[in-house]
């Protein structure tokens, strides 16, 4: 059947190939061959179109339902010049996947044993910094009672891991880009080995000043050593295996924080403070020198030789914040919750259940190392239900609103009095089970909401202001500790506060359903005014049965026209998460500089209550 689609949309969708039949234009792997080259300039299409024998332009009409005449501009009438910014634009998001695929297919073939061995390598990479992240919460008691410091001093000490991770998120994308994965991973892992050194004699000297300049510079390398092992890792992996190698990079640091919270007690109880901080900073030199042994000996040098190029998923350029809109932003308020509730938890979480249950310090520490393996049972599950509706965020949204819930119920359950519960576990298990399933969530609605191009922006302020939050209410809580232990006692200081992390969680659940239908509205508005943009100058059978049926996201169509429109708005990208008007893009640049100004003062905060306690 000659199809008119082509002549209606002109260069905007020149890769698209409008078969004849309707089974060919619902695969995804048709065997058509392509008649189009992919970047066919507007000015040469005419002598091709000719050449093709199924192409019969037909008259355009006007659609009836439409009641405002519309003034539209067609690319073909415009000059060369005028028309390559229109045309680059267009195909920006099927160059970017087209990249993704080549990449995949260059990485195919045998795995030998030098990317076997990168491959290592590049996993321990984030073993010793990960172990040394939360090394600090299980024994925080026995430090409080052998170093004599305060829960402010302690919480201190934990804001100043994650004080630098407020702003190193937004350039770290850039940083390895400019000087490449080799010279990154250096200066990264250096970092690190750094502040393990500083820290393991900051333990030895009884000084938590030292400490925390230690965790300072420790924190210094730890966001950008994310970026520049997964790059790696992209790099290396076969091909078919990317989502397996990136899993194997992930659940190497989780185990290894895993095996922390577990281990620290015994190892501080057995050969005394500093030798849960030994162990981290042994786990430090293995890590940086397997990778001088990778770089030096050239393992996996064929598969890295271009990796000063990072993926355009990770650079983060500022030139989109005014296209951010109020669904953005609603999202970056509801990170500000999470990042209240979930990383100061997780570093107090030992010595709460310690004083609500009256357990020893052993007890309290097995107990709250479970907050751990959620998230390596988690990831690869969440991962694959998410896969497996790919083109909404309404999976994403319902598994997060359960999330919210496990974690609401631990609150609540530990805050309970003690004669009720007997015991932490369930509170514990339940929180394990949310948090380890909603950290993933929240990184895959970005790319739900937002096009392509944005995501590496919205990727960057969503973990700074995150971890801004996570600094801030880290402070806080350790003020708090000490100002109501003396009034409440350690017991009842500990309820106060798990009372306000539910108030919070409470707000949180809140803010996401208040999203979820927010960005629902937005998303089938961005929806029809784009069937309306696109279907001009035709009239389609958008309220046929036939046999079809239509949910609330995408309506199904039996014409083939209809169905290639739909496709081509889908390349397009999620566009809830864009402003729509002058006055939303004020608001999103209004937003980002308060966002500024929020780590402006957590940084404030933080250096204002180290002078007054360290």
């Amino acid at each position: 059947m000659p199809s008119p689609l082509r002549d209606i949309l002109g260069p905007r969708v020149n890769r698209l190939i409008i078969p004849s039949e309707t089974s060919d234009l619902l695969s995804n792997e048709c065997s058509t061959p392509i008649r189009t080259p992919p970047c066919t300039p507007p000015h040469e299409r005419s002598s091709y179109l000719q050449s093709t024998p199924s192409y019969t332009p037909l008259p355009r009409t006007p659609v009836s339902r439409l009641n405002s005449p519309r003034t539209t501009m067609d690319p073909r009438a415009l000059s060369p010049a005028a028309a390559a910014p229109l045309h680059r634009r267009l195909s920006n998001a099927s160059l970017i996947r087209s990249r993704s695929v080549a990449d995949l297919r260059e990485g195919s073939g045998k795995v030998d044993r030098s990317r076997a061995l990168a491959l290592i390598a590049v996993c321990t990479l984030s073993i010793g910094s990960h172990f040394l992240m939360y090394v600090s919460g299980p024994i925080k008691s026995k430090l409080h009672r052998e170093l004599g410091s305060t829960n402010s001093q302690f919480s201190l000490m934990i804001s100043a891991l994650n004080l630098n991770s407020t702003w190193t998120p937004l350039v770290a994308g850039i940083l390895v880009a400019r000087y490449g994965t080799a010279a990154s991973s250096l200066i990264t892992t250096g970092f690190i080995l750094l502040g393990a050194v500083i820290l393991y004699a900051g333990v030895a000297s009884g000084a938590i000043a030292i400490m925390a300049l230690g965790y300072f510079l420790f924190g210094l390398g730890s966001t950008p050593l994310m970026v520049v092992q997964e790059t790696l890792l992209a790099r290396l992996s076969p091909g078919g295996h990317l989502g397996l190698s990136l899993a194997l990079g992930l659940v190497s640091g989780k185990t290894s924080s895993f095996i922390a919270s577990f281990t620290s007690l015994p190892l501080a109880e057995a050969g005394g403070d500093t030798a849960p901080f030994a162990v981290g900073l042994a786990l430090c030199i293995i890590s940086f020198s397997a990778n001088v042994l990778r770089l030096g000996l050239g393992c996996g040098a064929d598969q890295t030789r271009d990796a000063a190029e990072v993926s355009p998923k990770r650079i983060v350029r500022f030139d989109g914040v005014s296209r951010l809109g109020d669904v953005f932003w609603m999202y970056i308020l509801v990170n500000l919750f999470c990042g209240a509730i979930w990383q100061p938890f997780l570093h107090l979480s030992a010595n709460i259940v310690q004083v609500r249950f009256n357990l020893s310090e052993s007890q309290a520490s097995m107990n709250a190392s479970v907050l751990m393996a959620g998230a390596i049972v988690l990831y690869p599950i969440v991962g694959w239900i998410t896969d497996r509706d790919p083109g909404s965020p309404r999976t994403t949204f319902y598994l997060f609103f359960a999330t919210s819930v496990l974690t609401l119920f631990c609150y609540i359950f530990l805050a309970l009095p003690v004669s009720l519960t007997g015991t932490p576990w369930p509170g514990l298990i339940s929180w394990a089970l949310g948090h380890g399933a909603s950290t993933l969530l929240l990184v895959v609605m970005i790319p739900r909401i937002m096009p392509v191009a944005l995501v590496p922006l919205g990727l960057g302020l969503h973990k700074a202001l995150e971890t801004a939050a996570s600094s801030a209410s880290q402070t806080l809580a350790g003020l708090w500790l000490d100002y109501a232990k003396e009034r409440r006692g350690e017991s009842g200081a500990a309820e106060g506060l798990l009372l306000i992390y539910a108030a919070i969680n409470a707000v949180q659940l809140i803010s996401s359903i208040a999203l979820w239908r927010f960005e629902r509205r937005r998303r089938l508005a961005a929806k029809h005014a784009a069937w309306e943009e696109y279907a001009e100058y035709e009239e389609l059978p958008m309220e046929d049965d036939d046999g079809l049926t239509s949910d609330e996201d995408e309506p199904l169509v039996e014409d083939p026209r209809a169905r290639a429109i739909a496709a081509k708005i889908k390349e397009d990208g999620p566009q809830s998460g864009l402003a729509r008007s002058e006055a939303e893009r004020k608001r999103g640049r209004k937003f980002f500089f308060c966002g500024l100004g929020f780590i402006g003062c957590v940084w404030t905060l933080w250096i204002v209550t180290a002078w007054r306690k360290l």
